[in-house]
Order: C-alpha cells, then structure tokens, then sequence
C-alpha cells in the first residue's frame, strides 16, 4: 500500500513545448539553483497526492515504501521493545542504519527524537502538513554535514498557502484491528498587499493498539527441533515451523519446580488444584515446547504490541514577509505532542525463589505432589499487569531566517541567514515492574501466632525485617491489590534534547564576467554552527538497584560544531554536437568538532547527455558521522542481553571451532542452555571514538526520448561502503568471537563475558568501537509515463476515439547486489551476509498508475517483495544453513492497493472544492507469512490483511 514515488528530475517528463522557460530551484543535493534536469544526484520523490492517497498518517510507513528504504525502524520495526523506542519511527536508507540518514525539513536540520541519538523521528511531522517529500541516497556530507552517509530525507512542508483545506479521513483492517482516524486543517492568507504571508496548520491523528494476537498468522507460532533431524547436512531439516509453542515453565498460576534438577513437579489449575503439566509435541528449547493444548502454558504473543495506542496533535506557524523587494524574513515554528501507550510482558519468576517447606500457600494438595522436595517456583506474573510505558513525546521548533539577494558589478547574490532551535521532550510513566526485594519476602509468607498469613519477615523475633509486607500467593492467579502494590513499583524517566544551529549560506554565478560554452560557473558555500545536548534522567527508585530494572545512572553529553562548506557547478558544453549537456560538480566541507576534531567531506560529479535524450550521470563522494552523544558519552548502564549461547548442543556445530574452544573453556559435551532467558549486561560509551567514513558512488543513466512524449527511464547504481563504523560490540558477537576463533579460544572477547557454576551465561560487557564495516551495492530503477488521452483521441479518432482524461504511471525497483556487515573490519572472514534475508530482498519494486478525467480519479498501486530466506544466508564452513529451518523461505508477496477519488467543484457554501476518496489496501487480502513477528526486519510486510480507508477533503 501507500505512496507513489516519482523521480524529481523528471518532473519535467510530461507532455512539454520544446521551448519551456525552466524555474531554477534548490533540490535535495545541492545548494546551487538549477533545473531539476541538471544535477548528477539521482533524486526520489514522494507527491503530496501519493501522501494523501495513502491510507495513513505514518509518514515512516509511507517512506519505507520506498524501494532501498527500510522499515527496521519505523513504529512497527521497534514495537516489542524493553527500551525507550515505543512509538519512534525512523527512516533508515538502505538497511545502513537510521543513524546514517540524515533527515531535513525544508532543507534544515530537525531535532533528534530520543536521548542521545541525531536521528529524527517522524512521527513528530505530521504527513498531512507535507508538500513532498524528496529522497537522495549515497554520502551528501559535503553538501549537509554529519550523518548523511547512506543518503538525506528532505520533507518539504506546505508553505505561502493562501485560502484553507480541510482533510478528514479514517480506517481499518476488516478483521477489525488498526483502527485509525485523523483530521487536519491548513489556512494561509496573503497580507500587506501582497508582501506578507501566513499559514497555520493543526492536526490530530490516532492509532489504535494492534497486539500479535490480533494476527492470525503470529499467534504462537515458533520453532522445534526436528525429530527426524539425524545431524548436520543430512539434507533434513534441523527445526520446522509449527503452531502452539508455549512455555510450560511459566503460568499464571504458577509452575512448581525441583529446585536441585529444575524438573518439572506439577502445573496449577485455576482452582489452585495441583495439575499435570500438559506433555510436549516438540522441544523449542529449555523453557518452550509445542502443545496441542496447554492451559498452564504462557503465550507471549500475547503481549507483543505491534502497533502502540497513539494520539498526537500539534500545529504549525509559518510567516513570511517581504522587508524590501530583495529581502524576507521568515519563521517556521511547530509543537507536536504524541501520547503513546506502550507495554511489554509482565514481568516473572523463573526459578530465582527458593520455597520454604512451611510456606503458608503450600496446600496439603500441593504438598502430596511435592513430596518433600526443594521447591522453587515459575511464575508469570500476570497479576501484576504488563510493564507499561505511558510515553508522551513533546517536539518544539523555530526556525527565524532573513534572505534575500543583492547585485553587484561583479555577480548577482543569494543569501539566507537563519537559526534553527528545536527541542524534544520525552516522559515516560512505567509501571508493573517488580521489586525482588519485596517480591521475595511476600511470597515467603507462613501461618502468624493468630492464624493468619503473614510474611515471614513480619513475625516479632530477630527475623523481623518488614512490618509493611503484604502476603503475595505465587500459586494462584490473581492477588490482591494491596499485594500486588507491595510486590510493584512505578517509575518517571524523562528525556531532554536540544539542538541550536545558525547557517549562512550564499550561492552566486558568475554570467556578469565569465561563462563557459555551456554557461557560467555557479556556486555555493557558507557556514554551520551547531550544538547539540541530551539529558536521560532516570527514576530514583531505579538508579537504587531495589527494582528489577537494571539501574542505569543518569546520562549527560553535549558537543558542537563548527563547519564551513563551499560547492561549485561548471557546465562546460551545451547544445553542442554530442554534448547537449557536459557538466561537472564538487563540494567540499570541513568540520571541527568539539568530540573528535576535524572532519573533511567532499563530492565530484558529472553530467553528460551527447543528446537531449540520454544522459549518463555520476557522482563520487566522501562523507562522514562523529559519533552521536550516547555513542560518546553512555555512562556505564546496566542492561539485559537476549543471548544463544553458541555451546549449546544445538549451535556447537555452526562454527568448525566451537567444539573444540568450548571443550577448552570447561563446557561439557552435550550442554544444554538455559536459552530465551536474557542475561545482565554493562554497556558504555567511548569518548576515544572517531568520526566513521564512507565513500559513495553512484553512476547511471536518463532516457527521454522526444518519439515517446511523456515517458522516462533512469537506471542508477550504487556502491556504499563505511569504514572505521561506530558499532556497540554486541553481546552475542563478544560470545561468538571466543569460541569461533581459530587456534584457541580468543581471550580479548572471553574476558568480556562470564559463567555461571551451573556453566549458563550469567553476565556480558561491552561498548562502543570503530571498529566495523558496511558495504552494499545495488541498481535503482525508474520508469515514468504520462499522457494526455484527450490529445490522443485527437490525433487517432478511430484508435482512441472514446478516450479521455490523463493517464500518468509510475514504476520503481531497486536491485539489492550486495549487503554486508563486518562486526570487527581487521576479520574480513566473519561477515554477515543480508542480501536475501528477511527485510533485505534481492528485488523490490512498487507501481502507481492513475486515470484522472473530470471529477473522477481512479488508482492502482502495488508493491512488490522478492522471496527472502529464513535462515542466515552467510556461508558457514562445513555446514548448510539452508536446512536450518522448514520452510527455510519467504515466498515473494505482492500487494495492491486501489484508490478512488471524486471531486465537486464549487460544492458546498464557501467551498470551492471538496473531494471524497476511499481506498483499500491489500486488495487481495494477502496474509503476513506465519513465523515472522511482524516487527524488526519482518515489519515490510503487510500486517492485517485487506483494510479499508475513505476521507473527505475540502479546499475553501
């Protein structure tokens, strides 16, 4: 579903004269006025109509669309989170990172949306406030600075409006899940005869709350180990998908357990009745099996929030005024505030509580079963509630500017002088969190001297710790609120980020004393200060250590820059034989920074078109990314890590030096893990970082041929590689890389990480490092048409005689060739290839036709996803990951969306335009493959099924 996408430098590929008057304008890329035809960046566009006719106010969604954009870290990429991302959506071009896409509004810098990170949310720009939207990808540093390594997302707003519009619009899935409903108002009125303007927008937009439980397709469905599986590359496959996979570990209730073997003793039925744990069909792992039915089983799926309650509103001031014929003052100012209602799974027990013998909620029926055993208990405390996070986000910005030009005898100036101060504020209220301390004491509750149930550490004697212990009876299902406030906290954390920058730009021709054949050199240049700061305050019952929140301190950090840029366009030959167009461009741009010192960035392009109806373009950049605040500054935070441990008797051979380094670190043979279970750990930031580098390049080519009026076709490739990339080492990296080293077991990761007695994972440390390297590779494609069919009715009565109206069609692909990470670059052998996997397909591609006559306009869209693999495609020595799992693919998915629009002129009252439109999505009602999670990586794919949309939109 969603937006259409036109490239920006055919704008111009409809039905023209051969002599047009062409508008020089600013485009994403460059700072230097030309036409859009005349630049050698490739530039991608989302139309105002393809926003509006999306279904959606999710500008990310919208965006991700985009072939060579990826959704990892849109609202859905980051549900089912245990951090602060609830609700944050981010672009992220080309699976590089949404750190390395640089994102713009209107040419300038935005405020980063979460604490210590640049990247900025979108869900702070409402989409119905966009003109367009326009994307270019490769390095631009040289033309906007730090972070603009694997492309810039500029979103042009609605500006200099004169009169009013009005949309309102809503939706959902048939099933009934994703509800939303939105409206939104703009009105700009001219003033001072003519010189002034302003234009005032608001909005209000809400979400509903989409659980995986919602999906079909995501309900339980998990991986067990295959019982026909008789060892590696036996052409079997290792685990298959099935349905039902649940832990028999964990219950409401409560699961008794051998606190000496961890062995199962008996389940709890909701009468508090001691009850047979139902038998496995198949073995997820240590703690997750599949059932045929299993009602003292958990079922996280349960909990997974896809898509969190939101609201958000907000409104945009945009003045402008003519001071003199040559020079205007501006101000764009905006507030947006986004109330997200976010949780994850309750919070549990799992084996960490001894049972006492006496312990006042044994039963005698309990007790029978139990038969005198050490008992500890697995509980899911659900109770208690999920752990909310009740997020609300506030965005302030004000941009104030003055431009102008001026002539002189030499050249004719532009300037614009401007300071940009945005702010983003983040709380976030939790609760349902535990406090261990109390938890322990409150199920450690005996028969008091009265008769009644008490905590132990109530009792009168020197055991006496606690007279305000509330009794909390891990055997039943709900306890009372009294019990439940003891055992739980609340918690206020809050986010603060500021971001200060003044930019001076000028550009200037030099037509008054030189030109080259093909005309004058241009350029461009100026300065940028910019400063950034971040504040994490956490709650103060946190950074105690009494919850079983990992306390994490307080977190500060600030830098700032200073840069300095220039950029110049020569157009050497024009209109001559075999060079209808030859030109050739650079920039360059130094920064000092106050973290990592100086930066260099620059660029070198070229235009060529031997005719008008080819050219074949190019460009060559360096750029680069100081490390952001968290990366520099984290203070050391305590966390947890999900972790496979890779001495596990199910992972031992997916390295040829594993066998042999974990027999060296003391592991038995045929280990079993205590897996999905995430262990403590400790992670830093490094003020020794330097800025990572990327080169970039592009080259392609645009075909307009004048026998095919309308029509255009551009092909482009791109090569991005990063070097010296700042990466947080993770977690299961550190514990790979010490036991898949060659020669021995590698001590600089082994001494990160430590055992328990019972030899499970207890603890990892890790932090920031240049250390890693990205490459990728791939071809963009784009295909453009339109016609008048009116004017081809003219000319072929008898072919097209009955035709009418414009018919416009649209077609981008994007070719992945190549996508890799390097976890450490100085270990070329251990590399990740994504190329192919979930999220990153071979081919994806996406199609807009539309047939506009009168007050009808009819739309197709689709959208295309290439079959991707389940399994890690990277090659292991000695072994076939293809048989990993069944099914090891993701079948391709196509998707359609059609979308109608009726307009009345002069309508109703003071309206002189209102237009009505539905829509629905997934026309064909295509399912979410099952066994994905419908989040991270997998959050390309549609989500409910076949959903509908329809609005009204009235201009006045």
């Amino acid at each position: 579903m969603l937006a259409a996408i036109s490239v920006a430098s055919f704008a111009a590929a409809q039905e023209v004269p051969d002599v047009a008057e062409v508008e020089e304008v600013v485009v994403t890329g460059s700072r230097i006025p030309r036409p859009n035809l005349e630049q050698p960046t490739p530039v991608a566009t989302v139309s105002q109509e393809a926003i509006l006719t999306s279904g959606t106010q999710d500008l990310g969604a919208i965006l991700a669309e985009l072939p060579g954009l990826s959704s990892n870290s849109t609202v859905r990429g980051n549900s089912d989170s245990f951090g602060d991302s609830g609700g944050l959506n981010f672009p992220d071009l080309r699976s590089l990172g949404a750190s390395r896409t640089l994102t713009l509004i209107d040419g300038k810098r935005h405020v980063g949306g979460d604490a210590g990170n640049a990247a900025v949310d979108l869900s702070s720009i409402p989409a119905g406030l966009v003109d367009r939207i326009e994307v270019i990808t490769g390095g631009a540093s040289a033309i906007y600075g730090s972070d603009a390594v694997s492309g810039v997302v500029n979103i042009i707003l609605k500006n200099d409006f004169e009169g009013g519009e009005i949309t309102v619009q809503g939706g959902g899935a048939e099933s009934g899940a994703g509800k939303t409903y939105s409206a939104n108002g703009v009105y700009g009125r001219n003033f001072a005869g003519g010189r002034g303007n302003a234009t005032v927008s608001l909005f209000y937009d809400h979400s509903d709350q989409v659980l995986a439980t919602d999906i079909s397709a995501l309900r339980n469905i998990g991986t067990i180990v295959n019982p026909l599986n008789t060892g590696p590359n036996d052409g079997i496959p290792d685990r298959i998908l099935v349905p039902n996979v649940l832990s028999d570990y964990l219950d409401e209730n409560g699961v008794i357990l051998d606190a000496n073997t961890f062995d199962i003793i008996t389940a709890i039925n909701d009468a508090g009745a001691p009850t047979p744990q139902s038998p496995r069909l198949g073995t997820n792992s240590f703690a997750f099996g599949q059932f045929e039915d299993c009602p003292t089983c958990v079922a996280l799926e349960d909990y997974v929030v896809l898509q969190p309650e939101t609201d958000r509103y907000g409104a945009n001031i945009r003045l402008k005024y003519d001071i003199t014929p040559n020079v205007t003052a501006y101000v764009d100012a905006k507030y947006v505030r986004s109330e997200i209602l976010d949780f994850v799974q309750p919070s549990f027990t799992f084996g960490d509580y001894f049972i006492e013998p006496d312990n006042a909620f044994i039963t005698p029926e309990l007790a029978a079963v139990i038969g005198g055993r050490d008992i500890t208990v697995g509980r899911f405390n659900g109770d208690i509630g999920p752990r909310y996070n009740d997020i609300t986000r506030e965005t302030y910005r004000v941009v104030a500017g003055i431009k102008g030009n001026f002539e002189t005898g030499l050249a004719d100036f532009g300037w614009d002088l401007s300071y940009n101060y945005g702010q983003t504020q983040n709380e976030f209220i939790g609760s349902g969190s535990l406090i261990p301390g109390n938890y322990a004491a409150a199920i450690d509750s005996i028969v008091g001297p009265g008769g009644t149930i008490v905590c132990r550490s109530q009792v009168p004697g020197p055991d006496q710790t606690d007279e305000t212990c509330v009794p909390y009876n891990p055997f039943i299902r709900q306890n009372t609120p009294e019990a439940i406030d003891y055992v739980s906290h609340d918690s206020v954390r809050t986010h603060k980020i500021t971001q200060e920058v003044v930019t001076g730009v000028f550009n200037f021709d030099t037509s008054k004393f030189f030109s080259l054949q093909g005309g004058p050199l241009a350029f461009a240049g100026g300065f940028e200060y910019r400063k950034e700061t971040s504040e994490n305050i956490n709650d103060e019952f946190v950074k105690s250590g009494l919850s079983e929140t990992a306390p994490q301190p307080d977190a500060f950090g600030e830098f700032d820059v200073l840069e300095g840029f220039v950029e110049f366009n020569a157009p050497l030959l024009a209109d001559a034989p075999f060079a209808y167009r030859l030109s050739v461009d650079a920039a360059y741009r130094y920064a000092d920074y106050s973290t990592v010192g100086g930066a260099e960035a620059w660029k070198v392009g070229a235009l060529y078109a031997p005719v008008r109806d080819i050219s074949f373009r190019g460009t060559y950049s360096r750029a680069v990314r100081a490390p952001n605040i968290t990366e520099a500054f984290l203070p050391a935070t305590a966390g947890f890590a999900s972790v496979s441990d890779p001495c596990d008797v199910d992972n031992i051979d997916s390295d040829p030096d594993r066998a042999a380094n974990c027999a060296a670190d003391g592991i038995p043979v045929g280990f079993v893990a205590n897996t999905n279970v995430s262990i403590d750990s400790i992670s830093s930031g490094n003020a020794n970082l330097n800025a990572e580098e990327a080169e970039s390049f592009t080259y392609g080519v645009v075909i307009q041929p004048r026998w095919v009026p309308g029509l255009s076709f551009t092909a482009d490739y791109y090569d991005i590689q990063i070097d010296d990339a700042i990466a947080l080492i993770g977690s299961q990296d550190i514990i790979d890389n010490c036991y898949d080293a060659s020669g021995g077991l590698d001590p600089n990761f082994c001494s990160l990480f430590t055992r328990g007695p019972d030899n499970n994972l207890a603890t990892v440390t890790t932090t920031y490092v240049n250390a890693a390297a990205l490459t990728t590779k791939g071809w963009d494609f784009e295909l453009n048409y339109v016609r008048n069919l009116d004017a081809l009715a003219e000319q072929y009565p008898s072919m097209f005689g009955g035709l009418r109206g414009r018919i416009s069609g649209t077609l981008t692909a994007n070719y992945l060739k190549e996508l890799d990470f390097f976890a450490f670059a100085d270990r070329p052998d251990e590399i990740d290839n994504e190329k192919g996997e979930v999220g990153d397909p071979e081919w994806s591609y996406k199609t807009r036709l539309t047939w506009d006559s009168g007050p009808l306009a009819i739309t197709w869209e689709t959208r295309f996803e290439d079959r991707v693999t389940r399994y890690d495609v990277t090659p292991t020595p000695g072994v076939n990951n293809a048989e990993s799992i069944f099914p090891n693919e993701v079948k391709e998915q196509w998707y359609h969306d059609v979308i109608v629009r009726y307009r009345i002129e002069d309508g109703f009252a003071s309206m002189n335009n209102v237009e009505l439109f539905a829509g629905v999505n997934n026309l064909t009602d295509e399912q979410i493959p099952y066994g994905l999670t419908g989040n991270g990586t997998s959050s390309s794919y549609e989500l409910y099924g076949r959903s509908f949309f329809g609005g009204i939109r009235a201009r006045f």
